[in-house]
């Protein structure tokens, strides 16, 4: 299957029905093992333009889609009307990049195959079997250990060049495939997507793999059902461990952000709520303002995404964190430092809803990042999710009866931070304060205000959760919610009148904060070098 050919043992925890044309499947994704896959477009009159740029359009949905995961495939893309034209070749340099193969297949247009609009579907199916025999010839030793996927998208009504279904058992022989000693199933996938109204089920049919209790044949009207119908050719569950992904077509809250924990802290007489994320199957991350010095381990207790209550076996709070410790620069309280790291008593086992997040500076971040070489440093990281003034970023907001949902602010870098800070400046309650730098250390990033445009303030029960910066589908954790200049909020409800001009958050930068990260989570991240 499909899943067979990627990299991790990728399989579903979510058996979501998607009507009569889906059932569930497996797409094993196993780590370091090499994978091709190929992509052929019908460009024909009888598919026309418009499919024809659906058809491009969710190709690149699913590049996107399965470059998120930590797995490296070669791509190969063809177009075919009476001829095949090669997008991107197997042995092309850029078909192991996932956005250079996007870019190329985002160039070609339609009318690149002029006049020409017949449907020659084993041309496309003799350019992958030539591609193969090249691949072949450069690494005969290696060859039958990769796995092969075709994705097929046409209306099946072939009326040239002669029956492809030659052509596909031509490829099944060259991979010795269906052998009876040895039947190497798994190393070929064939994927047919019937594109328009008028298609021909034989013949999509005839030309797809048949596997038991898995589906090869789709029939898809637009981008977003093609999109939904890729996302449950994944079966992710093997792949929970890998950082900073979600099911993004959900409408679960908890599968869109599967990272984030609720914090409950239970003393004598009240109780009070943040927010943390998850680092490991061990440790939480979340701040250390949310807890008193002398509470206990057995007041606080983590809930999951899945609803369950997790006891906690340690709690570690930085060790420079000291709220009272600028009182003589009337600093009512000190957030520096705020930080702190949970250790749950029992490993916490991932699914759909509880995954954990990506924080910089890390080798799983990286992948994430698309920055695989080995001599990537945490600078790297820094410099590229901050190289801009403004950068878009998100907090996980819940106000009752809501269930959660993302936040779009905006990190103030360089001239724009000093805005932040001289916002704040103006603020009353710190009118008191000789150099608000003393408030708002270098340690702190800021977000809020109203310009360039109004940004959702953080309210009480946000406090301790992440600061995300989302990259093709991957979510990095840069900062955790510490405090806010303004409250402008009833509890956990942000108010419906305007937000003040003033009003900023401020929330603990991760770069800042990895030594002591580090020193806790020694075992679970490897980090990169400075």
């Amino acid at each position: 299957m499909f899943s067979s050919s990627f990299s991790a043992n990728i399989e579903s925890a979510n058996r979501d029905k998607l009507g009569e044309d889906f059932t569930p499947r497996k797409i094993h994704i196993k780590k370091g093992d090499p994978m091709n896959i190929f992509i052929l477009m019908d460009a024909s009159k009888s598919v026309g333009e418009t499919n024809f740029e659906i058809a491009k359009e969710s190709s690149k949905i699913f590049i996107e889609k399965v470059s998120s995961f930590d797995i490296e495939p070669r791509y190969a893309i063809v177009s075919f009307a009476s001829l095949a034209i090669s997008i991107v070749r197997l042995s092309d340099e850029e078909s192991l990049e996932a956005d250079a193969v996007i870019e190329k297949l985002t160039d070609f247009t339609y009318e690149e195959h002029e006049d020409k609009r017949g449907t020659n579907t084993r041309a496309a199916l003799y350019a992958v079997n030539e591609m193969l025999s090249l691949q072949h010839l450069r690494d005969k030793e290696n060859f039958l250990n990769i796995r092969n996927v075709i994705l097929l998208m046409t209306d099946g009504k072939y009326n040239m060049g002669g029956d492809p279904k030659v052509e596909i058992d031509s490829i099944r022989h060259f991979l010795d495939i269906g052998m009876k000693d040895n039947i190497r199933e798994d190393f070929l996938d064939v994927y047919v997507f019937g594109l328009g109204d008028d298609v021909s089920q034989t013949e999509l049919n005839n030309l797809a793999s048949k596997k038991p209790h898995e589906q090869h044949v789709f029939h898809l009207e637009d981008v977003s059902s093609m999109k939904k119908a890729f996302d449950h050719m994944l079966d992710e569950t093997e792949a929970m461990d890998m950082c900073g992904l979600n099911k993004y077509h959900s409408n679960e809250p908890t599968e869109l952000f599967p990272w984030i924990t609720k914090i409950k802290i239970t003393r004598p007489g009240a109780q009070e709520i943040c927010k943390g994320s998850i680092l490991t199957k061990n440790f939480i991350l979340t701040a250390a303002h949310c807890f008193y010095i002398d509470d206990k381990l057995a007041y606080i207790k983590v809930q999951l995404g899945d609803g369950r209550l997790l006891n906690v076996k340690n709690f570690y709070r930085h060790p420079l964190y000291d709220p009272d410790a600028k009182k003589d620069k009337y600093i009512p309280k000190n957030f520096d430092y705020d930080i702190a790291i949970l250790e749950m008593e029992k490993k916490i086992s991932y699914s759909s809803s509880v995954r954990p997040i990506c924080i910089p500076c890390t080798k799983s971040s990286s992948w994430a990042l698309r920055m695989k070489g080995d001599t990537t440093k945490c600078k790297n990281h820094k410099d590229f999710l901050f190289k801009e003034e403004l950068v878009k970023a998100m907090f996980i907001a819940e106000e009752d009866p809501k269930p959660m949902e993302a936040m779009t602010v905006t990190i103030k870098l360089g001239n724009a931070r000093e805005s932040c800070l001289q916002a704040s400046e103006r603020i009353e309650k710190f009118q008191d304060i000789a150099d608000i730098h003393d408030m708002v250390t270098d340690q702190f990033l800021c977000t809020g205000g109203t310009e360039p445009y109004v940004e959702p303030p953080t309210c009480k029960g946000d406090s301790g959760g992440p600061l995300i910066i989302e990259y093709k589908n991957r979510y990095i954790q840069v900062g955790v919610i510490s405090w806010g200049s303004i409250s402008h909020c009833r509890g956990p409800v942000r108010l419906k009148t305007p937000v003040p001009e003033d009003s900023r958050d401020f929330h603990i930068s991760i770069f800042s904060m990895l030594p002591w990260i580090e020193e806790i989570v020694k075992e679970e991240l490897i980090y990169l070098p400075n």
